[in-house]
C-alpha cells in the first residue's frame, strides 16, 4: 500500500468533487442523480448518528462507522483517486456482510496504490461493522474480455478476493408498465 493515499469518507461538501470518478463507471450519469444518490447515503448515514460521530456519519456514540456511506481515497492534497459506495446487509450464505457497489479507481500512474488502500479499508470497515463478509460488484469494465491483465481484479485477488457469483440486470424501465410517463401523460410500451 503507498502510505500516500489515504481512505477517507466522502463529506457533504465533496460530491461535487468525486462526481467525475463516478462519470468514469457510469457514463452519462447526471450529476443531480450522482448528487441525490450521494445525499442520500450520507443522510442515510447520519440518522441515528450523535453530535460525537460528527454529523457526517462517520461513527455513532458506540464509535462504529455508519452501516451505509461512500468511502474515498485521496492523497495528501485531498484529490480523490477513487471511491465506493456501501451499505450493510443480511445474505443468506454469509450473514452480516458489508456489500460493496460502485468501486473506482483513476490515476495515470499508480491504480494499484488507491486500489489497495480502498481494499484495505473496506476490509476494516466490515470488521469495525461487524460483517462476515464483504460482496463486491465491480463495474464490467473491469472485468477482462482477453488475456490482458487487470490491475482492479489483480488487486482484489491478492487481498483475499475471489470471484463468486455473476451478477445480471435488466433494467425495469420499460418493463411492466413502469416506464415513465410521457410528457402528454401517455406511458410508453415497448
Amino acid at each position: 500500500m503507498d502510505d500516500s493515499f489515504i481512505a477517507k469518507p466522502l463529506g457533504r461538501r465533496q460530491i461535487d468533487q468525486a462526481y467525475p470518478l463516478v462519470c468514469a463507471i457510469a457514463p452519462g450519469l447526471g450529476i443531480d442523480q450522482w448528487r441525490a444518490f450521494a445525499a442520500a447515503l450520507l443522510d442515510s448515514a447520519t440518522m441515528g448518528s450523535s453530535p460525537k460521530g460528527g454529523g457526517r456519519g462517520d461513527a455513532g456514540t458506540d464509535g462504529r462507522p455508519a452501516a451505509r456511506g461512500i468511502m474515498t481515497v485521496q492523497n495528501a492534497q485531498g484529490y480523490m483517486h477513487g471511491l465506493f459506495s456501501y451499505s450493510v446487509e443480511a445474505q443468506l450464505l454469509h450473514g452480516r456482510t458489508l456489500c460493496v457497489d460502485n468501486f473506482v479507481v483513476l490515476d495515470l500512474f499508480d491504480v494499484a496504490g488507491p486500489a489497495e488502500t480502498l481494499l484495505q479499508a473496506m476490509e476494516g470497515l466490515a470488521r469495525r461493522l461487524g460483517c462476515t463478509a464483504i460482496h463486491t460488484t465491480l463495474p464490467e469494465r473491469y472485468l477482462p474480455r482477453d488475456s490482458r491483465r487487470n490491475p482492479i481484479p489483480d488487486c482484489f485477488h491478492s487481498e483475499g478476493h475471489r470471484q463468486e457469483t455473476v451478477r445480471f440486470c435488466k433494467d425495469l424501465v420499460v418493463v411492466n408498465d413502469n416506464a415513465p410517463d410521457l410528457p402528454d401523460g401517455s406511458l410508453r410500451a415497448e
